[in-house]
């Protein structure tokens, strides 16, 4: 929900209705950068909603979004935001980097030197300032771009982060049940179409059964993007040993250099020299490592580069 588009009555029916949970699109606490990338509202209206939302009985479950990387911003600018989000208390913070793309009101906007950007450098260290602010804070950085307070993980999220199946509703929404996803039509015509053929039992749908190898890729990029990491055991089982081998010899240098942690039965951190242990035995591999997950900050600000790697390995 985003601020300036409800009022309480509104959050009273939505809870009496069953609602339980609010993610609140707040984005920045400035105005200049609410304005700069085309927010509806202001920051009248981002106190008013963070008051309706903490004061509404029955809701005590909510999340707030945050951006950075936006124009013109600065590290000040990041951590008065930080600050203002740990004041408001939520349960669980969502800390995203601006990504410009087509057809967004941001992306129609923005011209290159006109609007500024943050540099690479500063937005890694955006994204360190966060994880160390909201870590003291109390918050548990359980995900890439996901804090919260223990127990108010986003049930929602982890079903996709653990790879599970799910029903999706609506426009454009993509569903995924034994293995095969499928989307909805994005257009309303053709949606309403497609619930007419869904009423009489005409529908039919283009529908995408996972491979192998698509399946593997899904596992390792959804489980690195986790504090929980990668299941070893259960990888090997799944995909072979040799697969789950080749693919701790190609982490093994960032074992090394701490962008990788290997962990054990009970997710507790382990010297490298036990991993290169389990590499070496490989009879034995996976007695002493059982998990490897990215650090934090450093190795999740490199996910994409690590996860990659691992894509090279699995689909040469």
């Amino acid at each position: 929900m985003d601020p300036g588009t409800f009022d309480a009555a509104r959050l009273r029916e939505l809870v009496g209705v069953g609602v339980n949970r609010v993610s609140l699109g707040v984005q920045a606490f400035q105005e200049d950068l609410l304005r700069a990338c085309g927010r509806a509202h202001g920051l009248r209206e981002v106190h008013e909603a963070v008051g309706i939302v903490t004061a509404c009985e029955g809701l005590q479950n909510w999340s707030m979004d945050l951006i950075s990387s936006l124009p013109n911003q600065t590290e000040e600018m990041w951590e008065e935001s930080l600050r203002c989000t740990v004041d408001a208390r939520p349960t669980h913070v969502s800390v995203y980097d601006l990504q410009i793309e087509q057809g967004t009101k941001f992306g129609q906007m923005y011209t290159p030197g006109v609007f500024p950007l943050p540099n690479d450098t500063e937005s890694a260290n955006f994204y360190k300032i966060a994880s160390k602010r909201l870590s003291e804070a109390g918050y548990n950085h359980y995900e890439i771009s996901s804090y919260c307070k223990t127990g108010y993980e986003c049930k929602h999220n982890l079903t996709y982060w653990q790879n599970r199946p799910f029903y999706a509703f609506g426009l454009g929404s993509a569903s995924y049940i034994n293995g095969v996803r499928f989307s909805r039509p994005r257009r309303m015509k053709e949606y309403a179409e497609w619930v007419r053929n869904l009423e009489d039992g005409t529908w039919s749908h283009e529908s995408r059964s996972s491979d192998i190898k698509d399946i593997a890729m899904d596992v390792v990029m959804l489980s690195l993007r986790t504090a929980w990491g990668l299941d070893l055991r259960s990888f090997s089982k799944s995909f072979g040993k040799s697969l789950t081998l080749s693919l701790c010899n190609t982490f093994k240098p960032f074992v090394e250099s701490g962008l990788v942690i290997a962990m054990d039965m009970e997710r507790r951190a382990l010297p490298p020299s036990d991993f290169e242990l389990d590499l070496q035995n490989e009879g034995d591999f996976g007695s002493r490592v059982v998990f490897i997950r990215l650090s934090d900050p450093d190795g999740f600000l490199l996910s994409n580069e690590l996860i990659s790697l691992a894509f090279g390995i699995i689909s040469p």
